[in-house]
């Protein structure tokens, strides 16, 4: 399994638990964790073995577990799976964009996109490239986060005042800061 195979295997894991709250997906995801932590070299689910794994893909999935670990232990254990309320998937984004889970932002708000065509549609694609701007940056695609957020800006032209609790004036304000500083933007 290759490093982009590993970082959608999560991601898929996390978000169908956060959509559907899948508790297979969960209990993979746990097992990974687990697994990892305890220092075993075979790893379950993702059928990776660490020794046969070069350094930089060991400490990526080390960094990786650690990060979902926090982020599971902090999830309230009532939460409520967002299925395709749009509110409730724009919250867990937000939720996610926070921990700096910027590929999974995509994860979540990619499927209730796909399947909006009236009046937020464009607001979800520029949450979903804001998203993945922030990944290109880790990447240090730094070209790649500028015209994302360049894209992001134009698709929250026609929105302004709040959309479901993000204040999109403010977010316009600080992509503008951020295309030339480079800094987080807050959702």
């Amino acid at each position: 399994m290759d490093i982009f195979e590993i970082r959608n295997w999560f991601a898929h894991k996390l978000c169908d638990y956060l959509r559907e709250k899948d508790e297979a997906s969960l209990k993979e995801l746990e097992e990974v964790i687990n697994s990892v932590l305890s220092g075993s070299s075979l790893i379950p689910n993702i059928n990776v073995n660490l020794k046969e794994e070069d350094s930089f893909t060991k400490e990526y999935i080390k960094r990786k577990v650690l990060s979902y670990k926090k982020f599971l232990e902090r999830l309230p254990e009532n939460v409520e799976p967002t299925q395709e309320d749009i509110r409730k998937t724009v919250e867990t984004a937000k939720l996610l964009f926070e921990e700096g889970f910027y590929f999974e932002v995509h994860e979540i708000l990619e499927e209730i996109w796909m399947g909006e065509f009236g009046k937020y549609r464009d607001f979800l694609q520029a949450l979903i490239q804001i998203g993945v701007a922030y990944y290109h940056l880790e990447n240090f695609n730094f070209r790649g986060f500028q015209l994302l957020l360049e894209n992001a800006l134009q698709l929250l032209d026609s929105y302004s005042e709040a959309v479901f609790g993000i204040d999109v004036n403010r977010l316009k304000e600080e992509l503008k800061r951020a295309i030339e500083t480079q800094e987080k933007v807050n959702l």
